[in-house]
């Protein structure tokens, strides 16, 4: 009987394996390809654009490179300031390292212009092309610079210890700190947008074969308090995008902010250097490419089983792709390694 019963339980599971695919019809719209313009513009800066074609996610081409008769033109505050050139580009990561081979080789072509805007500008893009409609995308107003300056550095804790790996002596460091950073906002009584980025030249030399980690967490309550107006999207404390984080606490004022540092070095004895290098970008922030960057950061998160889908936020008229503005600024602090 107890044969018969296992028997009986291993047919329903196999039934049960056999039968877990399901081929479902697609039953939606075929989407045209559209043109895709991304642009960050900095004030002082040439401008710089890449536009793309879109694909529709069911077709097997890959291949997103803008039309070769495609058109981009820049305009400033309403005038015409011309035609932009075309460069053709390489794919890389956020680190600027070269992607896979994947097909995916110059895909994208960039259109540049040295016309170098202000701050305070307004800056459109358009681009055309045979069998494409015409598409478009302005910045507000470009941000102006941020007064800030990196304050106290407290140390929590700051360990050493070291090893023999094939006759060489490694040492390795443990640290962590709290860093002050004030920063004043540059235009009260509206409201402003930024975003706070941490970084070192290297994790890892090459040439020394030392490693050099750094990393923060965005706890202050200043992150905690991004709020957008109300007619766009209602922010969870969740789905904050690091680093980002506007002036509602400190409208018009100073504020200082809390930065947790987390320092693991591991160096070769005999290259130790004096110090460790590492550096703040602050960056102000036009309005779209706040919402640019919440709606990436809402749309990433791995536990929203049974929410909505988000959609990314793109304010390139007939067309996808983000043309915002940014004021960025960076400060380097030293650490004596020695101590």
């Amino acid at each position: 009987m107890k044969t018969n019963i296992l028997t009986l339980i291993a047919i329903i599971t196999a039934i049960l394996l056999t039968s877990c695919e399901k081929e479902i019809e697609f039953k939606g719209e075929q989407i045209d390809p559209k043109l895709v313009i991304n642009s960050i513009v900095e004030p002082g800066q040439p401008v710089k654009a890449n536009i793309s074609k879109s694909v529709f996610f069911l077709d097997n081409e890959n291949n997103t490179q803008a039309p070769d008769d495609l058109v981009a033109t820049l305009y400033v505050n309403g005038n015409r300031i011309g035609e932009m050139t075309p460069h053709d580009d390489t794919v890389t990561d956020s680190e600027g390292h070269y992607l896979p081979d994947l097909n995916l080789y110059k895909i994208i072509k960039v259109y540049t212009h040295d016309y170098c805007p202000a701050e305070g500008d307004v800056v459109k893009i358009t681009a055309s092309a045979n069998g494409f409609d015409d598409v478009e995308g302005s910045t507000s107003a470009l941000p102006n610079a941020v007064t800030w300056h990196l304050g106290d550095l407290q140390t929590i804790f700051w360990e050493t210890d070291f090893d023999v790996y094939e006759e060489d002596t490694i040492w390795s460091i443990l640290g962590q700190f709290e860093l002050t950073i004030e920063v004043t906002d540059p235009n009260p009584s509206q409201t402003d947008y930024f975003r706070i980025l941490l970084g070192n030249d290297h994790e890892y030399d090459y040439e020394s074969g030392n490693t050099y980690y750094i990393r923060t967490a965005y706890d202050d309550p200043i992150f905690g308090a991004n709020v957008s107006d109300s007619d766009f999207i209602d922010f969870d404390f969740q789905s904050m995008p690091e680093g980002v984080f506007t002036d509602v606490l400190f409208d018009g004022k100073s504020y200082q902010i809390k930065m947790p540092l987390y320092i693991y070095l591991n160096l070769l004895d005999g290259d130790i250097p004096d110090t460790f290098s590492f550096y703040f970008n602050m960056e102000h922030l036009s309005k779209e490419y706040c919402y640019y960057l919440n709606t990436c950061e809402q749309a990433d998160e791995v536990m929203q089983f049974f929410s909505e889908p988000i959609q990314t936020y793109s304010n390139v008229e007939g067309g996808y792709g983000i043309v915002g503005g940014r004021k960025a600024d960076t400060l380097w602090m030293e650490l004596p390694v020695g101590e």
